[in-house]
């Protein structure tokens, strides 16, 4: 489940067949549209249609979605309560000295729909996207390629990364240094894990580079690629949409 959280997963469906900087667009018109909402049930509309875009659309395996759950909804729950409490208004409930709003009750779910929608359709872009079409894709956009690599090499280390976590806390919890769950003792271990993270993630940039050198990157004004990435117009239909589906939203919120 963990090894497919953050990396593309293979699978013939429209979404994957769909050109990769149209899906790069589409994930910049779906936070858009999220900015601009005023009330809460066009975010729900919103990520119940992501939702469908992931599992149906997509093809993404239901225990995939789960899995990644806390990193999608996790800020967006903490930036919800944060709102609860922190939004001028009238107090709706006490909670000895702090106070939930009715401000608050009605921004809170914005807030929340606004980040875990966003990431959301950011990992459908993951999980859809192979990453070197998306290069070769950002490159015809007249991206420079070293820019475009620059953007196929985050998207390549994030997989790397969250196995470097796993393998971390896997071999803290064979010494038994994760069976204890103090506050104290879990930061301490999570400075252990970004410190164990950072080393290995320098020495991989290391090696990258290195490779780089040694295959004279970067000494052409152009590449040639291997695999080609056609444009094709109907992959536009995504973006216009969801740019429908965004106005009539919008549109509902002001009449209704």
């Amino acid at each position: 489940m963990a090894e497919y959280s953050l990396s593309y997963i293979e699978r013939n469906s429209i979404m994957h067949r769909l050109y990769p900087l149209t899906k790069l667009v589409w994930v910049f018109v779906v936070a858009i549209g999220l900015f601009l909402y005023q009330e809460p049930r066009s975010g729900g509309i919103m990520l119940g249609v992501v939702m469908v875009m992931a599992l149906v659309v997509s093809k993404v395996p239901l225990r995939t979605l789960i899995g990644s759950s806390k990193l999608i909804f996790g800020l967006g729950i903490i930036l919800m309560f944060f709102h609860f409490f922190a939004d001028p208004g009238n107090p709706v409930y006490r909670f000895g000295p702090l106070a939930i709003t009715d401000s608050g009750l009605r921004e809170g779910p914005i807030f929340f729909f606004r980040l875990s929608v966003v990431v959301l359709a950011s990992f459908v872009l993951i999980w859809t996207t192979d990453t070197r079409d998306l290069m070769v894709s950002l490159t015809k956009a007249g991206i420079p390629y070293r820019y475009a690599f620059a953007v196929f090499l985050a998207l390549r280390f994030l997989p790397l990364v969250q196995r470097e976590v796993d393998a971390v806390k896997s071999a803290h919890a064979i010494r038994g240094q994760a069976a204890r769950s103090g506050l104290v003792h879990r930061f301490k271990l999570w400075q252990r894990y970004m410190f164990t993270v950072l080393v290995n993630g320098l020495r991989k940039a290391e090696m990258t580079a290195t490779a780089l050198e040694c295959r004279g990157f970067g000494a052409y004004p152009d590449r040639t690629y291997v695999k080609p990435v056609e444009f094709k117009a109907s992959s536009l239909m995504l973006i216009v949409v969801f740019v429908l589906l965004q106005a009539a939203l919008i549109y509902f919120e002001r009449v209704f």
